[in-house]
């Protein structure tokens, strides 16, 4: 009960503690909030994250090309293997392996977001 009651302290702290990553979200039920109203707005503009934009170019294509799961989730796992902090790597990995879903469902939003404006052009 007391880890329980310590989250919910931490979690009371509102949107910048439950948005600084998808685990905390998860974790405070806040995860379509921090989609919706903080991690759709650009964060870095004047650093720009390659690893990040190439990560979510190939699995924009795979998700195209009717990648599985596995194979998605693999490619995720990979990209993290990428980061140079192998402190941030173990984290990226953990992230992935635990919230793979979550992940897979902004990331499909994220396209479908996109996507759609242009379908209702034709």
């Amino acid at each position: 009960y007391l880890i329980y009651f310590l989250l919910l302290l931490q979690c009371a702290r509102g949107p910048p503690y439950w948005c600084q990553n998808v685990k905390t979200a998860s974790l405070c039920g806040a995860v379509q909030h921090c989609q919706q109203n903080v991690w759709n707005k650009p964060q870095m503009k004047s650093v720009p994250c390659d690893l990040c934009k190439e990560v979510l170019m190939v699995v924009e294509q795979l998700l195209k090309d009717n990648a599985t799961e596995g194979e998605l989730l693999g490619y995720m796992e990979k990209a993290c293997q990428l980061i140079p902090d192998e402190g941030l790597a173990d984290q990226c990995k953990e992230i992935v392996d635990n919230y793979f879903p979550i992940l897979m469902g902004i990331i499909e939003g994220e396209l479908v977001s996109r996507i759609l404006p242009w379908v209702g052009k034709f």
